[in-house]
């Protein structure tokens, strides 16, 4: 039930969903015995969950005729003051954490600062999330690859992520194969209108089967294959470096030659 998942975020667990909306549905005040026989749970474990649930502010404990009860708050009233407790925890938890975020960074260990963060993907739901980072990182970036490939693999979502790659105002600038009996797929105006600084290499000296993207401080490298969609991105301004240079040392030696 979605109330029982709800109440479970509120931080009511184990059996108090269920022994809270049983007591909810019984009138007046109730001792432990009714309430468990009404719930299916035996009186010893039901008389715990109550005292939890009393210490909670959702029922109150009281006595009649000698006999230790317990009746339902108000629900809107508690209930809500109970979402009003975890929001004010999640607030404060929130704040100390961002608080203690440079503390915490500051006594990372110095040899490990090096190393890079590398992060693998697979299938098509995780290629879209190296497409997303480079999204995230909202600057211009490098790559290599053929785009028909791209689209091939990647089909209607490639569309999307160029729609909001020019919504962000970052241009590709793209390195691609060619065939030397194929025109360019692509006409210059698509190029402009997408925001894709193009350059097209020989396919036989450029056959390039996948896709590698350097952007921010990292790079990531893709199979491209349907059948083995794999990925990967590497965190480091080292490797980012050296890759970015490799890059601008093919466009330029290539763009003097066109």
């Amino acid at each position: 039930m979605e109330i029982i998942k709800a109440l479970n975020k509120l931080g009511l667990t184990d059996k108090e969903p269920d022994i809270y909306l049983t007591l909810l549905k019984l009138s007046g005040v109730q001792p432990a015995s009714i309430i468990a026989s009404r719930a299916n749970l035996n009186r010893t474990t039901t008389y715990k969950i109550l005292i939890n649930l009393a210490k909670k502010g959702l029922i109150t404990k009281t006595q009649k005729h000698g006999i230790i009860c317990f009746f339902a708050e108000d629900p809107e009233k508690n209930l809500k003051k109970l979402i009003e407790k975890q929001q004010n925890n999640i607030t404060e938890a929130n704040s100390v954490i961002l608080d203690s975020l440079p503390l915490i960074t500051s006594q990372t260990d110095i040899n490990n600062s090096n190393i890079p963060k590398v992060r693998f993907y697979e299938g098509i739901d995780g290629i879209k999330q190296i497409y997303e980072a480079v999204l995230k990182e909202g600057v211009d970036y490098y790559r290599y690859g053929d785009l028909t490939k791209i689209y091939g693999a990647l089909g209607n979502f490639t569309d999307e992520f160029i729609k909001k790659r020019n919504e962000l105002n970052m241009t590709s600038y793209a390195i691609m194969p060619i065939r030397g009996d194929m025109k360019k797929p692509y006409s210059k105006k698509k190029h402009k209108d997408e925001r894709r600084e193009p350059l097209y290499i020989p396919y036989d000296i450029f056959p390039i089967e996948g896709e590698i993207r350097i952007f921010g401080n990292k790079v990531s490298i893709v199979s491209l294959q349907k059948e083995q969609l794999i990925g990967v991105i590497i965190e480091s301004s080292v490797i980012y470096k050296m890759f970015y240079s490799i890059f601008m040392l093919t466009w330029n030696g290539y763009k003097n030659k066109i």
